[in-house]
């Protein structure tokens, strides 16, 4: 490890524009040749399960238990602030809980004798420098000093990989979780990034990889055929784990996949419905992340719940925009809505966070920066064809003219400067192509339209209003010039950043759109959450644990040695137990 003092991971800046270009890339290179570097197949010809395994699995969860308990947390690994508060909570040997009204609790919970990461460990990129200093710091650092364990009795970790797990074709996901090591206060046994959990009382995790929002291989599937037909009975009850909320996708995006895809699996290896197993299976919960908040949707209330507590540690998701029901999915098993139940944070807090937007400058400056490099080339390129032409200052041809004059002369441009022109459109073309095309808006393009209009219209108004100002007297010395470049940048790139702001409020919370930027732009790193569960004798007890404000933490020391200080930080029920009970599934 690192023999530096350690410094605390901030929450990423996702509006950084190396960030943006390294995003953009990572996610084409991986997506390309993500089929051809699929490592779930090699994982299968490479780390057979024996029955020894299974035997020590059913050992350690299931002999001589009448309960046991479960985390889950997801979408971890990014500001240390959150993710050491998230991992703190869930290390501590017992966790009392109540809701925030006092109206419900306070209950004793008691720390997961098995961990489940739902995907999503590291942010923003799976590098081993990041799942060190982002993850592994954290949640070693998360645990008592003073407790001790053997390598025998440490609390089980497994983890299934999320899409920024996989933009290294899962290399260095293998290497963390899949090598039987010790991170912290738990232990990872697993050898795949997928796996199956036998649980008392005939409790079943299953938990897949989906890769890159793909179908899943066909070695998985053998697997979970093997598992189905081999070790579990008629009957047994499946918590489902995967990475994504395919059942609010389906609802939200257009032409979305995700869910088609899980409710062929579900039919096939959990119904039963093609016959291949030769038995049926209780589906429980579906259980995911991906989307950075808390929310439960359901049918019965104590039957069968789809549940997103992807609270880890990465910016907040806003969930004002949450649909109230889940028509899409209910298809022609539906007996009765499949409505929401509860979201965290509040849809009236959400909305409230949502303003945040129109700081968009404070908030990400460096967006600032790329956009006075735009206004800066912009300027350097009208100004070398003015030179061209007749050698004078570009904008003195707009002092002292009428907007319809400064529109006129700006067609001149058009015409006489192709390349103007086309960067000017390059411009317009790439506000227009940033509008959301995945929500399932009508008209989005036309959305975009209207912000490209409007952020070529605030380049041509910086333009004009400079013009008209009295800094047009210093051109000509290189100071001067100099100055009123710098200005047209910082006040073009300032208000074109505003704008963005802008924009990102009204789509969101007028038309539901950019869920992802709007919530991105603000790298909130507040109203964390993971979910702790109880599997009993009549079924399962859900406890899902909200921190409304992370700890600001202190940190002193080296990896090895890291200190962590700070004052204790509330935590509170989301909602009252939900209790799942066996005899209420189908």
């Amino acid at each position: 490890m690192n023999e530096n003092p350690y410094k605390k991971a901030r929450m990423t800046n996702w509006f950084q524009p190396a960030m943006l270009l390294n995003v953009a890339l990572k996610s084409v290179i991986s997506g390309t040749f993500g089929n051809y570097a699929d490592r779930r197949e090699l994982q299968a010809a490479l780390s057979k399960d024996s029955d020894e395994d299974s035997r020590q699995l059913r050992e350690r969860l299931v002999t001589e238990r009448q309960e046991i308990w479960i985390d889950f947390i997801c979408d971890t690994g990014d500001g240390f602030d959150s993710t050491y508060s998230v991992a703190k909570k869930a290390a501590q040997r017992q966790l009392v809980v109540q809701t925030e009204d006092e109206k419900s609790g306070p209950f004793t919970t008691i720390r997961g004798d098995v961990l489940i990461l739902g995907g999503d460990e590291v942010y923003p990129f799976p590098t081993l420098d990041n799942y060190t200093n982002k993850f592994k710091v954290p949640f070693e650092a998360a645990g008592d000093q003073n407790e001790v364990f053997s390598e025998l009795n440490r609390p089980l970790l497994f983890a299934i990989p999320g899409n920024h797990d996989w933009y290294d074709g899962l290399g260095n996901f293998m290497k963390l979780f899949c090598q039987q090591r010790s991170i912290g206060i738990w232990r990872t046994v697993q050898k795949r990034s997928y796996f199956a959990i036998p649980l008392p009382n005939n409790y079943w995790i299953w938990a897949t990889d989906i890769q890159l929002n793909s179908n899943i291989d066909q070695p998985q599937l053998d697997y979970f055929t093997r598992i189905a037909k081999e070790e579990m009975l008629e009957g047994d009850k499946i918590i489902l784990v995967t990475a994504e909320p395919a059942w609010v996708y389906k609802e939200i995006r257009k032409n979305d996949q995700s869910f088609d895809r899980l409710d062929f699996f579900i039919a096939r290896h959990i119904r039963d419905e093609h016959q291949l197993i030769g038995k049926k299976f209780k589906l429980a919960i579906n259980i995911t992340g991906d989307l950075h908040h808390y929310s439960r949707y359901s049918r019965k209330e104590n039957g069968h719940q789809y549940i997103t507590s992807g609270g880890g540690g990465a910016f907040l998701h806003l969930t004002h925009n949450l649909p109230p029901v889940l028509n899409a999915i209910a298809g022609d098993r539906a007996e009765e809505n499949i409505t929401r139940k509860a979201i965290f944070p509040s849809a009236s807090d959400a909305k409230r966070l949502l303003l945040g937007n129109l700081l968009f400058p404070f908030k990400n400056p460096a967006f600032i920066s790329l956009a006075c490099l735009v206004y800066v080339y912009l300027f350097w390129l009208l100004q070398s064809h003015q030179a061209i032409m007749n050698g004078t200052f570009f904008l003195s041809r707009f002092t002292g003219i009428s907007l319809a004059g400064f529109f006129e002369t700006i067609g001149i441009y058009f015409l006489g400067a192709p390349s103007i022109a086309l960067s000017i459109g390059a411009l317009f073309g790439g506000f227009w192509l940033f509008v959301d095309r995945v929500a399932k808006k009508p008209g989005s393009f036309i959305i975009g339209f209207v912000h490209a209009s409007g952020q070529t219209m605030m380049l041509f108004a910086t333009m004009f209003w400079l013009a008209q100002t009295e800094l047009m007297s210093f051109w000509g010395s290189w100071w001067g010039n100099a100055m009123i470049v710098i200005i047209f940048g910082l006040v073009g790139g300032t208000l074109s950043s505003f704008l963005m702001g802008v924009y990102l409020y009204l789509s969101n919370r007028l038309l539901a759109m950019h869920e992802d930027e709007s919530s991105s732009a603000l790298a909130n790193p507040n109203f964390k959450n993971f979910t702790r569960m109880r599997i009993h004798d009549q079924g399962i007890d859900i406890y899902p644990v909200g921190i409304k404000k992370v700890q600001n933490w202190t940190v002193s020391g080296t990896q090895k040695t890291l200190r962590v200080e700070g004052e204790d930080f509330e935590t509170i029920l989301i909602e009252p137990p939900i209790h799942v009970l066996d005899a209420e599934l189908e």
